[in-house]
């Protein structure tokens, strides 16, 4: 025995005694750009730079939710070997299969899936199996013995309301479990019932098979809190199918059992803006820090006051550098939209939370971004989405939670191509001078270069009279409106259905209302009206208290406001959010493809569908992932003008009076494989000194 729960905190035995273990730690994933979770490319010398990264980072601990491909724990072993007494333990999760409208975790196939699941990650950790090779799970020859690292074996993951409605209403009569290693402590409900069969199981096989007494615990979240919280009730629904708040694994049900000697834990994704009611409580608003008030803490006390002595693990905690956001947080610790400074402050300012509440540690999630997540705010809208993993979405959170960004190995606007330049050097545009475009997995670059200072008035405190407007087409001719609005333009060569417009450092991207995710229509149909609006959607739901009736409006996001600001990585001033600014005597932008509904830039997708869908998020519950309609566009053209006053000041690509009708669109080829290389977020010096600076509780 290596490691033990003492208490509400793990110890570690080292160099003959036992030392408390604070868990300040990194969840990894099993995906790398190009490729699903299931496929597990990630190869031993990328595992091995990262152990050397997250131990430099001062963290301690690394989490895996699943069987690792064998090279991962010969890479551990190996790392640990070569740093005594600055190893890195691990744990290690044995991840239930997700099974789509199979939602009764003690269904007999499942169940034994999962068992054997659980004896292959224990055979695993001991360096002792030989497994086949099968789809979506790891596999080949165990040899690494990873048991002297191991911190601990947990089972399950954050259960879904369907799965955990459904296994409690089919086994009313699962109520206890008497293991050995872990059991129920009170009448259970069947899916406490389960979590301490597994837990049991894998505490006993360790044990049994290999002579090894470890740590074992549940995965849950706050949807499955046994607390009660009045906010999170929709109107005119019914509080028992309250998704968020009607089911319950209530951890005082589960404890060690008789012959535990490592004793048991419990991890929980917990984050400060999901479910709403971690910040609708009023309670939790009384929670202070150093920088004021903090209900993530309120959330983090309360509950750790019903939680039983073992040891209580924050599994993920973390935020998003993603320019899309998928949740609101009055704190400010929004689900995306962090710049990477922001990422780092904020997670800090929750770990300190958690590390004051009393709990065991924390997971940051997490390492690495990984482009084959998705978010309910974008996933209908990633088409094909068996191809999604070939581009990065930085409209999604959930792509861009890593301290390591996993970007397209691209400098931006190095191998620009020259749309259009002024003849003579002169021109109509009234000062601009050329179009280039750009593009690589992530964004589709434009940048416009003027005359000697005439980019200047569109900085921030520029001249506010003065105003650029940019109209990008993506479907071609027929389709879009064919003029800007701008007293005076002539009428557009081919349609767009975007207006980028800018003035004194502030700028939207507007959309077509027949082409806009805010009204889910995405026909685009032909038109000479200069008809553009803001794209706004939902991104917190509305809900009523149940205690004293306090409504509780829904949020909206305004997607089409564009943050200023340099968005060159190799820049001291770069913001990860930022999609434009005036360098020189250029405007500069950069769009992420979703941004331009675009679907799958790797094949050359584009939203294309004349179908009347249902509007805002109920297009999730209408449509299937990828059912979509598409069409493969044939490039994208953009005009460019200036206005006074929204008088025509210029425009270009010119020809005389009229715009240019020979300058084709924007053209790339579809690709396979994405080139990417890694590069530590600037979170990673914030992290790094809380990892130095936390104290031992």
């Amino acid at each position: 025995m290596v490691s033990r729960a003492a208490g509400r905190y793990f110890e570690t035995y080292r160099g003959g005694e036992w030392s408390r273990h604070l868990i300040k730690g990194f969840d990894i994933g099993s995906s790398i750009p190009n490729h699903w979770p299931g496929e597990l490319a990630i190869s031993r010398n990328t595992y091995s730079e990262w152990f050397k990264q997250i131990r430099e980072t001062n963290a301690n601990t690394i989490l895996v939710y699943t069987q690792m491909m064998p090279w991962f724990y010969e890479a551990l072993d190996e790392f640990n070997r070569g740093n005594p007494g600055g190893e890195l333990w691990l744990l290690q999760q044995a991840w239930p299969e997700e099974f789509e409208e199979r939602f009764d975790l003690y269904e007999t196939e499942r169940a034994d899936e999962y068992r054997a699941e659980i004896t292959n990650c224990v055979d695993a950790l001991a360096g002792n199996a030989d497994i086949p090779r099968r789809k979506g799970r790891a596999w080949g020859k165990y040899r690494a013995d990873v048991m002297p690292y191991t911190l601990g074996i947990l089972v399950g993951r954050e259960v879904i309301f369907q799965e955990a409605s459904i296994t409690n209403g089919t086994h009313p009569d699962r109520t206890s479990h008497q293991g050995r290693f872990v059991m129920t402590t009170a009448p259970a409900n069947a899916l406490e019932t389960w979590c301490a069969e597994m837990a049991d199981r894998a505490a006993s096989y360790a044990y049994d098979e290999y002579g090894w007494a470890v740590p074992v615990g549940f995965a849950s979240w706050p949807t499955l809190d046994p607390l009660g919280h009045p906010t999170e009730f929709t109107p005119g629904g019914v509080k028992a199918n309250e998704p968020d708040d009607s089911q319950t694994l209530d951890p005082r049900h589960i404890g060690p059992g008789p012959d535990s000697i490592a004793g048991m834990f419990a991890t929980y994704q917990v984050y400060p803006y999901y479910p709403e009611f971690m910040y609708r409580e009023p309670e939790y608003a009384s929670y202070t820090d150093e920088e004021g008030v903090l209900r993530y803490g309120g959330y983090l006390r309360e509950f750790m006051a019903i939680h039983p002595d073992y040891p209580a693990v924050i599994g993920e905690v973390g935020l998003s550098t993603s320019i899309g956001i998928a949740h609101e947080n009055p704190d400010g610790l929004t689900h995306g939209g962090m710049t990477e400074e922001e990422q780092g402050s904020g997670t800090a300012r929750m770990i300190r939370a958690i590390n004051r509440e009393g709990y065991a540690g924390s997971f940051i999630f997490a390492w690495q971004d990984e482009w084959a997540k998705k978010n309910w705010v974008t996933y209908p809208y990633m088409v094909p989405y068996d191809r999604h993993v070939y581009w990065h979405n930085l409209m999604d959170p959930e792509q861009n939670f890593g301290l390591l960004a996993m970007e397209p190995d691209h400098v931006p606007f190095e191998g620009k191509k020259v749309m259009w330049r002024a003849p003579g050097g002169g021109g109509s545009g009234e000062g601009i001078q050329a179009l280039y475009m750009d593009h690589d997995a992530a964004f589709l670059y434009l940048e416009l270069e003027f005359t000697e200072g005439g980019a200047k008035a569109f900085k921030p405190g520029g001249d506010a009279d003065r105003e650029l407007l940019i109209g990008i087409g993506t479907l071609g001719p027929d389709h879009g409106t064919r003029r800007l609005p701008a007293e005076g333009l002539p009428r557009l060569p081919g349609g767009v259905e975007y207006l980028f417009r800018a003035k004194a450092g502030e700028a939207r991207l507007q959309v077509r209302p027949d082409y806009s995710k805010a009204t889910s229509r995405f026909s685009a149909a032909p038109s000479d009206e200069p008809v553009f609006e803001d794209e706004v959607y939902l991104v917190n739901r509305a809900q009523v208290s149940l205690q004293d009736g306090t409504y509780f409006p829904p949020i909206t996001t305004n997607a089409s406001i564009l943050n200023y600001g340099v968005f060159m990585t190799s820049s001291p001033r770069y913001n990860s959010t930022a999609t434009w600014y005036v360098s020189g005597d250029s405007v500069r932008l950069r769009l992420p493809w979703t941004k331009l509904n675009i679907s799958d830039p790797s094949s050359l997708q584009a939203l294309l569908d004349n179908r009347k869908l249902e509007p805002g998020p109920a297009i999730i519950q209408s449509t299937r992932m990828g059912s979509l309609r598409t069409t493969t566009t044939k490039g994208v053209t953009t005009f460019a003008a200036l206005a006074e006053g929204g008088v025509a000041a210029g425009f270009a690509p010119s020809s005389g009076a009229e715009f240019d009708q020979e300058v084709g669109p924007y053209k790339w080829k579809g690709w396979e494989f994405a080139p990417y290389e890694g590069r530590l977020k600037r979170s990673h010096e914030e992290i790094k000194e809380l990892f130095r600076t936390l104290d031992q509780p």
